[in-house]
C-alpha cells in the first residue's frame, strides 16, 4: 500500500506539474498579444502618416508640380522663360551640346516636320514597334540637327512655295545620319530626347501663372 501511495503521490505531483506548466504556458501568449497590439498601433500610425502625405501632395497646384519637374531637368524658372520667349519671338529655339570633343546643335521642329513623320509612317507602314521607333527617331533628328562637328546644315524658313527646297535640305540631313556610327546616332537621339523634354516643359501650359 505504501508503494501504491508513493506511486499515487508521484502521479499527483506529475499531474500538478503538468497543470503548472499549462498555467505558465498561458502567460506567454498574453505578452505576445500585447506586442502584436503595439505593432498594429505602429502600422496604423504609419498608414495615417502616409495618408496625410498623400493629402499634402493632392493640395499641390499644377504650377508647383510643373516647377518640380523643371527642377528635375536641372532648369531654373528663368531658363524655362527664356526658352519660351525665344520660341515666341523667333519661331524656333536651339541648344548646343558636347559629345567629348564633338559639338552638336539641335533646334525645335515645326508642324510641317510632324506632318512629314506621319506621312512617312503611312507610306512605309513599319511592321514592328522597333522599326517604327527607329524611323521616328531618325526623322526627328534629321529635322532638328543643325550642326555636327564642322558640318552646319541650312534651314530655309517654311513657306507654301518652297517645299522642294525644304525637302532637299531635309534629305541632306537624313542621308548624312546614315554615314555616322550607330553608337553616335543613338547618343544623338538621347540628346534630342533631353532637348525635347526641356522645350516641352518650357512651353507647358502649367507654366502660366494661376493656370
Amino acid at each position: 500500500m505504501k508503494k501504491f501511495g508513493v506511486v499515487a503521490n508521484e502521479r499527483s505531483n506529475s499531474l500538478s506539474n503538468i497543470g503548472n506548466k499549462q498555467v505558465e504556458s498561458k502567460e506567454q501568449p498574453i505578452e505576445l498579444d500585447e506586442n502584436i497590439e503595439v505593432t498594429q498601433l505602429d502600422q496604423e500610425a504609419v498608414a495615417l502618416q502616409e495618408m496625410l502625405d498623400k493629402m499634402e501632395d493632392t493640395t499641390q497646384t499644377p504650377r508647383s508640380l510643373w516647377e518640380e519637374e523643371v527642377a528635375l531637368e536641372n532648369m531654373t524658372l528663368n531658363d524655362a522663360a527664356e526658352i519660351l520667349d525665344t520660341i515666341i519671338t523667333t519661331g524656333m529655339y536651339e541648344e548646343t551640346y558636347k559629345m567629348g570633343k564633338l559639338v552638336v546643335r539641335v533646334r525645335t521642329r515645326n508642324t510641317y516636320d510632324a506632318d512629314r513623320v506621319i506621312e512617312a509612317i503611312q507610306d512605309f507602314k513599319p511592321e514592328t514597334s522597333g522599326t517604327l521607333s527607329h524611323l521616328i527617331a531618325r526623322m526627328n533628328l534629321a529635322a532638328s540637327i543643325s550642326k555636327f562637328g564642322g558640318t552646319e546644315f541650312n534651314f530655309t524658313p517654311t513657306t507654301d512655295g518652297n517645299r522642294d527646297i525644304i525637302e532637299a535640305e531635309f534629305s541632306e540631313r537624313y542621308n548624312f545620319l546614315s554615314t555616322i556610327p550607330s553608337q553616335v546616332f543613338f547618343s544623338l537621339t538621347q540628346i534630342l530626347e533631353k532637348f525635347d523634354r526641356r522645350v516641352q516643359l518650357a512651353c507647358d501650359s502649367r507654366a502660366i501663372e494661376n493656370f
